[in-house]
């Protein structure tokens, strides 16, 4: 607050489950609501945007520190573009000592097909157009998310956020696509700094997991009917030309599920573990092609293939995948170098469907061993 004129800031609001903020409570402008009870980040956020009364609405993280001036080039560019959705550049703030590093301004936000934010470093013509207009916008084809300031009817009349999303994660790229398809721009500020500090794990827990990010969708549908959105082919022609859509698995594509669970790829990298995650039928990290004629079982997202050492389950790169893989659909049966995939619940956790307690083992086949049968699901792929 300290680094915010007051003639701009009109009402500062804390969000609170707890009794943290208290202490906050009686400064000046600044109001803490607090639910009732744990409604994660999203909704949360609305709430605080439904109570704010000032045209403009400004999300921040908790764990940041504002630099100076980082307001006022945000305000501006917003009163230039009611429907520009503007960020500051995001500095780094050392977790362990607070050390504060300016980040680089040749960066803007995309993704990849884990629908994971990354960021990325202007090239060629947009790395020569942002010097040449060293302090204009950066158009971005996403946003990280925490960090943001929104004309407050342009954020009503795109439908706020998905209150039906129950988790922190994915928000971000949702409110990208939506803007961008939707009549919007997605604008990283020069002038603003704001620095953030990069946890290094989560200090909290995801109820249900942090898979399970969409619920029911008809309604944000018919959102994207009435505001005649364009389709998602337009973003990738028009905003986000560089992100190439991945060739189609050759094989068929399967969902591999034991009960509520199935194979996930997990977004894990090469020499990892795949794990078990709650079946969500859309694809993604639990979707896998089966080549018959190769012998392997590869992640349609990481392009992985799966294979077995003794002890435990592996993502391998393809090439070097030497042994055959088997689908054995009348036992259920992923057999790879004489072993079969087997799920092997933690002791006291047979019932979890939790992902870290059903880490996933390459065993000698046994016809009686229930834990190596899966059932082979077809999966329509993307048309």
């Amino acid at each position: 607050m300290a680094s915010t004129p007051v003639l701009i800031m009109y009402r500062c609001l804390h969000y609170s489950c707890n009794s943290i903020g208290k202490e906050i409570a009686s400064m000046e402008k600044v109001i803490v609501l607090r639910n009732t009870k744990r409604e994660g980040l999203i909704r949360s956020r609305v709430k605080g945007a439904y109570v704010a009364s000032a045209p403009l609405l400004t999300f921040l993280d908790s764990h940041i520190e504002c630099n100076e001036q980082w307001l006022e080039p945000l305000v501006a560019r917003v009163h230039e573009n009611p429907k520009a959705v503007v960020a500051p550049i995001i500095d780094v703030i050392s977790m362990d000592t607070f050390k504060y590093v300016a980040a680089s301004a040749d960066l803007r936000g995309g993704f990849n097909w884990n629908l994971v934010f990354k960021w990325e470093y202007l090239t060629g013509d947009l790395r020569k157009q942002r010097h040449q207009n060293p302090t204009g916008p950066i158009k971005s084809p996403t946003m990280a998310g925490g960090l943001f300031l929104i004309s407050k009817a342009w954020f009503e009349e795109l439908g706020t956020y998905d209150m039906e999303m129950d988790v922190w994660g994915g928000e971000n790229l949702e409110m990208s696509f939506r803007v961008l398809q939707c009549g919007g721009s997605l604008e990283i500020i020069p002038c603003s700094r704001v620095g953030h500090v990069f946890r290094k794990q989560h200090p909290y827990t995801f109820p249900g997991g942090s898979g399970n990010v969409f619920q029911n969708i008809t309604e944000r549908l018919e959102l994207r009917e009435k505001l005649q959105c364009k389709p998602f082919s337009w973003y990738l022609k028009e905003i986000y030309p560089e992100l190439k859509v991945p060739e189609r698995d050759t094989g068929e594509l399967y969902f591999v599920k034991q009960g509520p669970l199935c194979l996930d790829a997990m977004g894990r990298p090469e020499g990892d573990a795949p794990g078990v995650f709650s079946c969500h039928g859309t694809g993604g990290n639990q979707e896998w092609a089966f080549d018959v004629d190769n012998g392997r079982l590869t992640s349609t997202v990481s392009k992985l293939c799966l294979s077995m050492q003794t002890g435990t389950a592996i993502l391998t790169e393809c090439a070097k995948v030497k042994d055959r893989l088997r689908i054995q659909e009348a036992t259920g049966w992923v057999v790879h170098a004489g072993l079969c995939l087997t799920r092997v619940p933690r002791a006291g956790a047979e019932n979890s469907l939790l992902p870290d307690d059903n880490p996933l083992e390459g065993v000698p086949c046994d016809v009686n061993d229930a834990r190596q049968r899966w059932v082979f699901e077809r999966s329509p792929g993307f048309q």
